[in-house]
């Protein structure tokens, strides 16, 4: 995977007004932790900052006041009613030594137990690795194209590249293609005598003439 570079700033608006100050200018809060070291708040360029994730960057060299740090990206929150990064979160890393983290399996081909009734199940399509991070892959590529009704795909079937070694258990099921089953929706069920007789009862009830009541006198005919 590439290391990119991002400059970032130190950042000491800590308090919600500061931060939405900070945010109002184009900066994204975000915090580098990890190493043994203390956290740094610092703040980076949202508009960077959404480049490299549609990119799929996840290792980056932070330029943070002149200083050089390797991190990798941890995490980033969204605001719930925008689509706008709200903060992330980055881990000191050493680019010489490997780490644990988690890729994306990315199913290529149509199942042959598609055109037997059959439906694709996803089950769990982001594995756990440890490698170099540079040598991140971007995703695992698995050909399903063979898979057949009722065929389980295994972590351990996943081919992986040279240095990625499969942390995930073998057993895990990535994928599986599941009969479709069909279930009719039952008729309409006939109304009962009790809910047939009550009708009548109710309209005789209705054309009934109400009783006086009992400090009411009767009108005169």
């Amino acid at each position: 995977m590439q290391v990119v570079r991002m400059k970032a700033e130190r950042r000491t608006a800590l308090g919600r007004n500061q931060v939405a100050q900070l945010r109002a200018q184009g900066w994204l809060p975000a915090v580098v932790y990890g190493e043994g070291k203390e956290p740094v708040s610092i703040a980076v360029s949202e508009w960077e900052m959404e480049q490299h994730l549609k990119a799929h960057h996840k290792v980056f060299q932070l330029d943070i006041a002149g200083q050089a740090q390797a991190a990798i990206l941890l995490d980033v929150s969204w605001f719930a009613t925008q689509d706008r990064p709200q903060h992330a979160d980055f881990k000191r890393i050493d680019l010489t030594k490997p780490i644990e983290t988690e890729v994306e399996v990315a199913l290529v081909g149509h199942p042959a137990g598609l055109a037997k009734g059959g439906t694709l199940m996803k089950d769990h399509l982001v594995i756990k690795v440890r490698c170099l991070p540079t040598e991140i892959p971007d995703h695992i590529e698995h050909d399903v194209s063979k898979v057949e009704l009722d065929e389980v795909v295994t972590a351990s079937q996943l081919s992986m590249p040279k240095g990625i070694e499969l942390l995930t258990p073998g057993t895990t099921s990535i994928c599986h293609v599941a009969k479709m089953v069909v279930q009719a929706l039952p008729d309409a069920a006939p109304a009962g005598p009790a809910e047939g007789a009550a009708a009548p009862a109710a309209g005789a009830a209705a054309a009934a003439p109400a009783a006086p009541a009992k400090d009411q006198k009767p009108a005169k005919g």
